[in-house]
Formats: C-alpha cells, structure tokens, sequence
C-alpha cells in the first residue's frame, strides 16, 4: 500500500514537474467568458465529426493548453467569468474550492466521451468534465480537495450533434482537485446513469472509498446516490491489524422501468478491533472471533426525486471463513 501511495505521489509529482517546465515564462493564462454560457438552458448544435476535445471547449471558450512531456499530457481550458454570480457546489471531501465559477478562475479538463445508442436507434454521447481552480502553472494541488463534476449530453441529428441537457457543476469528488471519471450504468429500459468512485485518505493509507450515481432527473444531471465505505485499502501503521474489503456493482434485472435497484457487493476480512466502518450485520457476525472473512450484500431501492436511491436494511451478511 505505502508503495501504491509513494507511486501515486510521484505521478502528481511529476506531473506538476511537467506542467512547469512546458508553461509559457509569463504563466498561463484565462480568457473571460459571459455568464450566459453556464445557463442549463445552453443551445449548441456541432456539425460534423464529433469530437469531445472540441465540443468542451465551444461550450466553455476560453484558452486551451496541451502541455505534454514524454507520457504526461496535462491539457486544459483556462477561463474566468466576471458577470457570473458564484454558486456554492458541495466537496464530498472535507475541504472545498468555494464557490464556483472560482474567483481566481478555471481550468476545465475533459475526463471522457461516453456513446449510446436506445432502442429506437437514437445516438447520443455524454462527455464529463472536471473544473479545477486555475492555476499559471497548470497544477491541481491538495489531497483532499476534488475536481466538480459537470456533464452534458449530445443527440445526433441530420444537422449536427445538438446539446441536449447540460448541468456545469454538480459535485465535487476525488482528490488533488481532479474527478474521477464516471462510468455509465444501466438502471432502467433505455436508461444509463453515471456511477463513480471516490477514494480518499492519509499518507500510507488505508483509503476509503464511496460510490457516487449521477442521473437525469427533471431536464438536468444531479446526484441521486451515495453509497458510503465500500472499500478500505490495505494499510495503516506497521503491525496494525485493519479491516480491509473491496466491492462490485450490479443492477438486476426487473419490472421497474427505471431506476432498478443497485445491488453492492462487499467482500473482504474483518478484524474484531476495527470494526467501525461496517455495516452492523458484519460487526454482530464477528462477535467472539478475532478475525475472518466476510461478504455482505446493501441493496439500494430508488424512493423519488426528492429523497434518490436508499439503502434497504438489514444488510445481508455471512462470513466465509
């Protein structure tokens, strides 16, 4: 775990490294863009080709950098916006930017262009983007800060491709100011939604990790699920006896048009000292033993709008040695 943790720090390390010795000597720079640029209601219809790189950055113009060394490729769009009213977007970390648009502006970075198409043959991608709070040197610093999220979704039409739903900021997740990239899931017929990871903790561990499920709902893309402590990493102090598990994802297959039920899945061993951060079927299991291993099974069922997906208990649980 401590050379996972040493690995990692050296990338950010070394793309921090890389960013500075690409920069221009006067510094990165930002481009003002107008408020109405940020507005859910955002028309933008892209003839041709689609390509992600390029549709981010007409839908947030400002100056566009592609700073590469070797393997490192730290591409950015770097705006500001003065006419904007700043709004408030939570960190599921401790620690948060402020509010958004920052004040000391920008930087957009494409995390991923996602294609489907529905049963009635209708094409559409959905790219996620990460802000960060702009910086000359092209950096993203502090652990435990995260990148917001924003996503918007393109139909195919004879005309071009035509922004359909476009949501900015939704959340913030990760750490050193960067998003983990969503990955699409099927909740429903014709339905996929954004599921993510975020993962999080001290130097030399353990971390521990969250599912976060971002979906359409009432014409925009707002979080509608989190799913605490569903993994800890090996790691701690040496001869430190923790609990450690990871986990998987899985939406069965039912009548519910919509917003099926989300099964996860937790394998891994637990420790009679360290308990905490499991579910209570698991810590009423491990009663009169030191050690074992267990998998557990959090069923998740949507209950609305206003209140998203819940967890449904008891948690099935059992030990497996």
């Amino acid at each position: 775990m401590i050379k996972r943790l040493f690995v990692m720090l050296c990338m950010q390390a070394g793309l921090m490294a890389t960013c500075f010795g690409q920069v221009p000597a006067d510094g990165l720079k930002k481009k003002n863009i107008s408020d109405t640029l940020l507005l859910p209601t955002r028309t933008l219809l892209l003839p041709g080709t689609f390509n992600a790189q390029s549709a981010l950055l007409q839908l947030f113009p400002g100056k566009h950098y592609r700073l590469v060394n070797g393997k490192y490729v730290n591409e950015m769009i770097n705006w500001e916006c003065k006419s904007c009213k700043p709004k408030k977007y939570e960190d599921v970390n401790e620690d948060g930017l402020g509010s958004f648009p920052y004040s000391a502006g920008v930087a957009t970075r494409l995390l991923d262009v996602m294609d489907f198409r529905d049963s009635s043959g209708l094409a559409y991608k959905v790219i996620s983007f990460s802000h960060s709070e702009f910086d000359e040197d092209g950096a993203t610093v502090s652990r435990f800060t995260g990148g917001l999220l924003g996503l918007a979704k393109f139909v195919q039409t004879d005309q071009g491709w035509n922004l359909r739903m476009f949501q900015p900021g939704i959340k913030a997740y990760g750490a050193f100011s960067s998003c983990p990239t969503p990955k699409p899931l099927l909740i429903g017929s014709d339905q996929y939604a954004f599921i993510l990871k975020h993962s999080n903790g001290g130097a030399g561990g353990p971390y521990d990790g969250d599912y976060y499920l971002i979906a359409g709902v009432n014409g925009g893309y707002q979080q509608v699920m989190a799913a605490y402590r569903i993994e800890r990493t090996e790691g701690g102090e040496e001869g430190e006896e923790l609990s450690s598990w990871t986990s998987t994802y899985s939406v069965p297959v039912s009548e519910k048009k919509y917003f099926r039920d989300i099964l996860i899945t937790l394998k891994g061993t637990v420790n009679a000292a360290d308990t905490e951060q499991l579910p209570d079927e698991v810590k009423a299991l491990i009663k009169g033993k030191k050690k074992a291993g267990f998998i557990a099974e959090e069923r998740y069922v949507y209950k609305g709008a206003g209140k998203g997906y819940q967890l449904q208990l008891p948690v099935k649980a059992s030990l497996t040695k």
